[in-house]
């Protein structure tokens, strides 16, 4: 099981705001034992998106990119399990799209410990909420569809509707469409 944190919405301001959003990601992993080791980004350049990459040989290109005002369209960070060199599985996931107006945290580690209440707060420092949402996550598929595109997925392919257990559930109106 994995339980997620995810606002959806309008992302408040451009770079500098993702630089923000980066650390502070970093920083909450780390403090919840969940130190971010690969980063996936999607940028106008220098970046594709297709591969992870390790922090330790990224991160600098990725705060210059930021610096210079490079469009980054999302960051993604990640946690594995690692067992020697093999990875083993995914223990947390923590994106921040500028481009689609979501910042999402989810884990299968430490779940009783970390306050997703107090992550989703931090949150609303780079999103307009227009859904705000913590939810219990049972199926071996990624919840990132179900973070991007809402209850829709549920509706369209009927996979995931036991498996989802909401624990807290706030939708506010904005001036752009949302899908719940």
């Amino acid at each position: 099981m994995e339980r997620i944190v995810y606002i959806r919405g309008k992302f408040k301001g451009a770079n500098k705001e993702m630089k923000e959003a980066y650390f502070y990601a970093k920083e909450m992993m780390k403090k919840y034992d969940l130190e971010a080791q690969y980063i996936g980004v999607m940028a106008e350049k220098g970046w594709t998106g297709d591969r992870i990459l390790t922090i330790k040989r990224k991160e600098k290109q990725l705060l210059k990119d930021l610096d210079e005002n490079i469009m980054v369209k999302n960051i993604g960070l990640v946690t594995k399990e690692m067992k020697g060199k093999e990875i083993l599985y995914n223990k947390s996931f923590f994106l921040i799209d500028k481009e689609n107006g979501i910042v999402a945290f989810w884990t299968n580690t430490n779940i009783e410990k970390i306050n997703f209440e107090k992550i989703l707060e931090e949150m609303k420092k780079y999103v307009e909420p227009g859904i705000e949402e913590i939810c219990d996550w049972e199926s071996d598929s990624s919840p990132i569809v179900y973070v991007s595109d809402g209850e829709s997925t549920i509706k369209r392919t009927g996979k995931f509707q036991d498996k989802i257990t909401i624990i807290y559930k706030k939708v506010t109106p904005l001036d752009i469409p949302i899908e719940v």
